[in-house]
């Protein structure tokens, strides 16, 4: 089902202008956004972008959305041309310089609100490129690589266009879960693509945390939050029967991370078996403890 009032917003994001007048041009085009957007900067042609730059030159949002759709439509799908899908993102790729292991690809994916692996809609790559005022694939890579470390070290410089929230490192990290289901219904995920991720993740997060507290130089310390990721991955991978994991399980596991093994990897001294942790936290410690890996 459309939802009319987020593609409202995304309108007003293109064209600077108020819900009334959105309203107006999407019931005409039967909410196909782009439709909509170049009825109105058509009709409008004469004024500037409201998201432009001062540089001396007269350019109408309609010749800049231009630019944009241009773009998109070297990548998009044959069948569909709404979407871009695997084929597409990987020359996407290519062209932006990432390799799709690279990090900078989930983040591109997180920026671009991408619904699957290896697919992006047009509407949310027009609407969030506009509005970063970002219109060749050049300044999309170097727009990429400045918001992926801000993400990263959680700076605060971005915010969500649809609900306005200052967008963090925490956010990326759950929106993967459901970057990375195949269906909309899907409510678990398989371990092994679980751990892929983790293994992507994880090291992030590590590497964030010695550089803010300036401990770079303590190797031991980052072997061992190594080790207990990796036990923490055998732990899963060998229970039987091999569990699935759930977007709680997840989630959590991200502050399990955070507040209990980086700052004491060793004997995990932050751990509470009395607070709210998911059960296969617990029963991940009780592991460590039977096998004496602790």
């Amino acid at each position: 089902m459309v939802n009319k009032s987020a593609l409202k917003n995304q309108f007003c994001e293109l064209t600077g202008t108020s819900t009334t007048t959105a309203g107006r041009y999407l019931d005409a085009s039967k909410y196909n956004l782009e439709q909509a957007v170049d009825a109105y900067f058509t009709k409008h042609a004469s004024k500037s972008s409201p998201n432009s730059k001062s540089n001396g030159k007269s350019s109408s949002p309609f010749s800049f959305a231009k630019h944009l759709i241009a773009i998109f439509d070297q990548y998009k799908d044959a069948n569909n041309p709404e979407v871009i899908d695997i084929d597409g993102t990987l020359k996407y790729l290519e062209d932006l310089g990432i390799d799709p292991d690279d990090p900078k690809s989930l983040t591109l994916a997180f920026l671009l609100k991408s619904p699957s692996v290896g697919v992006f809609k047009k509407d949310k790559f027009l609407t969030i490129w506009q509005h970063y005022e970002v219109h060749d694939v050049k300044a999309m890579a170097e727009f990429l690589n400045h918001f992926h470390e801000n993400v990263l070290h959680d700076k605060g410089s971005y915010s969500d266009l649809e609900t306005n929230e200052v967008i963090d490192f925490k956010q990326l990290y759950d929106f993967t879960f459901g970057f990375l289901k195949e269906s909309e219904n899907q409510k678990v995920l398989d371990i092994d693509l679980t751990i892929s991720y983790w293994k992507l993740l994880l090291p992030l997060i590590t590497s964030v945390h010695f550089a803010r507290n300036n401990s770079d130089s303590n190797e031991d310390d980052k072997a061992k939050i190594d080790e207990r990721a990796q036990n923490w991955y055998d732990f899963l991978s060998n229970s039987n029967p091999r569990p699935v994991i759930t977007f709680d399980t997840w989630s959590m596991f991200y502050l399990f991370f955070l507040e209990v093994i980086i700052p004491d990897p060793y004997k995990l001294s932050n751990y509470d078996e009395m607070a709210a942790w998911p059960s296969k936290m617990d029963e991940y410690v009780e592991y460590l403890s039977d096998n004496n890996l602790i």
